[in-house]
């Protein structure tokens, strides 16, 4: 299919030649984003097609022409405004048969300058099939420079990125480990990250030899961010769960193993920025408490790892502010799974292995026909690691139990009084199931007014009793909390020695998420 794009500010006009008498498909999920997304609700067809579906139309005519809504911040659909332009193409362009030809041929201003990792075929850039089109990302802007980080990874962006030799040490530590994968997964070819800086964060994406960042003006770690994505290019671009092998543009692709494909390249991403000295040993020990403070609510309780793999579609994709009471994150619970997986390694192999000698083993045996949990669980007993049906398929599974042979772990407020929420401002974005303040009833969005009769006062639990004033929707509320022990959610990491140390350093760490 061929597609020509006029870019307006906030639209993308389009225009399109396709098979008469059958139908286009607009895909309503986007690789790499665990919900439907609907990027269909945007499209507008102008003429050449019959509405068939939500998301289908059928061609009277070889050419056909639509317009896109293009105003989403969010790097995994698109935007166009007066001087920038991204698109990722399968948001925005239909298909037909998968494996036919796809280009698109841009009318832009001769000053703007665009970069893809498409194929320029004339005046076109095009991709062998629709899924290498709709997996190349566009960006485009008479403002955009091209920063280079090594000779073959480079930085799309409106904006400067600093330190960015550190990024480089990263991408170079990463490729020498897997550089047996060059001629399989192509990795010759230059790598770009589209970033860009915004007033809203939505993390990451990845692509085959792309990712596609979105952070706040002040996000501070974002080489553990771009190196998460960089790592995709083997840990889910290449090595995929088998139900992923073939999918669906359509509807929902499950599988149990997403902690695999986005907890472990968390925890391997977090390890490499340690490994080059980006990450020093307090910030690592932090970021570690940090995740495991996390995992401190019921909401292990009440999920299994493979539950939240699986059922991310509807739960953790669409997170509310009750999400720790009922769920748990496979990004996090992951990770951990990840850190415990590797001090294992290193103690069973006296640190001649570590996790990225099991990631590799994983790699060899499944990149060409995808793997499975009997797969994973076979290679990592291979290295020493024969408890994972514990923490992949068990509900509140024993990970601080497993943690505490490496490293000290200590629940600083275990004990002292709470309320059970977590404040943003003067609004409550979360009540613990159980707590004081859950059993006085206090709510999600609630504003607190006062706090014993005096506005603007802060919140001391160290009371027994404490009188909040709150605004529900509108109406104002008086509630008498008691306070009770905290069950401990801030964590203290204290190293002793060991692999542990060996691999983060000596020191210590605070968790500092803060509940009330």
């Amino acid at each position: 299919m061929y597609f020509e794009v006029e870019p307006r500010n906030r639209y993308i006009y389009v225009k399109g030649k396709g098979t008469v008498g059958r139908e286009i498909t607009f895909p309503t999920w986007v690789p790499g984003s665990y919900f439907v997304r609907e990027q269909e609700r945007n499209v507008t067809f102008l003429k050449g097609a019959i509405f068939t579906a939500k998301n289908r139309y059928y061609l009277t005519d070889e050419e056909f022409e639509y317009f896109y809504s293009a105003i989403s911040k969010d790097q995994r659909e698109a935007i166009s405004t007066s001087e920038y332009l991204f698109i990722n193409p399968v948001s925005v362009f239909p298909f037909q048969e998968v494996d036919e030809q796809y280009c698109v041929k841009l009318k832009l201003p001769s000053n703007w300058v665009v970069h893809t990792t498409l194929q320029k075929v004339g005046e076109a850039y095009c991709g062998d099939n629709y899924h290498e089109f709709a997996d190349s990302p566009i960006q485009a802007s008479p403002n955009l420079k091209l920063i280079k980080i090594t000779e073959s990874h480079y930085i799309s962006t409106l904006h400067q990125l600093e330190d960015v030799e550190k990024l480089g040490k990263i991408l170079l530590f990463l490729d020498q480990i897997y550089q047996e994968n060059k001629t399989k997964n192509n990795s010759r070819k230059d790598y770009i990250f589209f970033f860009r800086r915004s007033d809203v964060s939505y993390g990451g994406i990845e692509h085959s030899h792309s990712s596609a960042i979105v952070v706040q003006w002040d996000r501070k770690d974002l080489f553990w961010l771009f190196t998460h994505e960089y790592i995709h290019r083997w840990n889910i671009k290449t090595l995929k769960p088998k139900e992923f092998l073939s999918f669906s543009y359509e509807r929902e692709n499950y599988t149990d193993l997403l902690w695999v494909a986005e907890g472990l390249t968390d925890y391997m991403a977090f390890l490499s920025t340690v490994a080059v000295g980006v990450t020093d040993t307090q910030q690592a020990l932090k970021s570690i408490a940090n995740i495991l403070s996390n995992l401190t609510y019921p909401g292990i309780r009440r999920m299994s790892l493979a539950e939240s793999s699986r059922l991310t579609w509807i739960k953790l994709y669409r997170r509310d502010e009750n999400f720790l009471n009922v769920g748990v994150s496979y990004y996090d619970l992951g990770f951990i799974v990840g850190l415990i997986m590797d001090m294992k390694i290193r103690d069973e192999s006296e640190n001649t292995k570590d996790f990225f000698t099991f990631f590799k083993s994983l790699y060899k045996k499944c990149r060409d026909n995808g793997y499975t949990y009997a797969d994973v669980k076979e290679i990592a007993a291979e290295f020493g690691v024969d408890f994972l049906d514990d923490l992949v398929y068990k509900r509140d599974p024993p990970i601080f139990s497993y943690l505490s042979d490496y490293v000290d772990i200590e629940f600083v407020d275990k004990g002292k009084p709470y309320l059970g929420i977590r404040l943003d401002g003067s609004k409550i974005v979360f009540v613990e199931d159980g707590s004081p303040a859950d059993i006085a009833g206090l709510f999600p969005s609630d504003e607190v007014l006062a706090v014993n009769g005096i506005r603007g006062s802060s919140i001391s639990p160290d009371l027994e009793k404490i009188e909040l004033t709150v605004n529900r929707e509108g109406v104002i509320k008086d509630f008498e909390i008691y306070t009770k022990p905290n069950p401990g959610h801030t964590i203290k990491l204290i190293t002793k020695g060991g692999f542990f140390e060996k691999v983060f350093g000596k020191g210590e760490g605070v968790s500092d998420r803060k509940i009330i």
